[in-house]
């Protein structure tokens, strides 16, 4: 079992100055269920993209690497086990906020199949979640940088083809 890193996390009142002042690293996941169920989708109860439709994600932390990152949101965010060594790079995505001091984020997507096939949500940070298949069911009221990675997502070639 793989140990998890301590985590460094800036107190809030902290965070709200690094927010004023510096762009936040982020990660988001397209995470692939098993047996062709869909990726998930789920409803923000925080800002930024609060009640909108989002990939689950969070911000990196000191001493995380990229494996790590993706693990934890994965665990975190929607209960899944994932291999974070066979992910797909989506691209990159410079969020820019009206909220939080006009907060900044620099968002990495990646695609990763998760392991588990029951999720369960972060209630703290969703109100709801659902599974999509295609570009086409990516709903209404899908934040920008979701869509971004989503429309890679769907639009890459699949290993059977490439």
């Amino acid at each position: 079992m793989t140990r998890r890193p301590q985590l460094r996390r800036a107190p809030r009142e902290i965070f709200e100055q690094l927010l004023e002042y510096a762009v936040i690293p982020t990660f988001d996941l397209v995470v692939e269920m098993p047996d062709g169920a869909g990726v998930v989708l789920v409803r923000r109860r925080i800002a930024p993209y609060r009640n909108q439709w989002a990939l689950p994600g969070l911000r990196m932390f000191k001493p995380e690497g990229i494996e790590d990152v993706i693990t934890r949101i994965a665990a975190d965010e929607v209960g899944l086990r994932v291999d974070p060594v066979e992910r797909r790079f989506l691209g990159q995505y410079v969020g820019r906020f009206q909220t939080e001091h006009h907060r900044q984020d620099i968002s990495t997507g990646y695609a990763v199949r998760s392991l588990d096939a029951e999720i369960r949500l972060n209630r703290e940070h969703f109100s709801g979640c659902r599974l999509i298949r295609s570009l086409a069911e990516v709903p209404a009221g899908t934040g920008a940088m979701y869509r971004f990675y989503l429309e890679r997502y769907f639009s890459a070639p699949t290993p059977a083809t490439a």
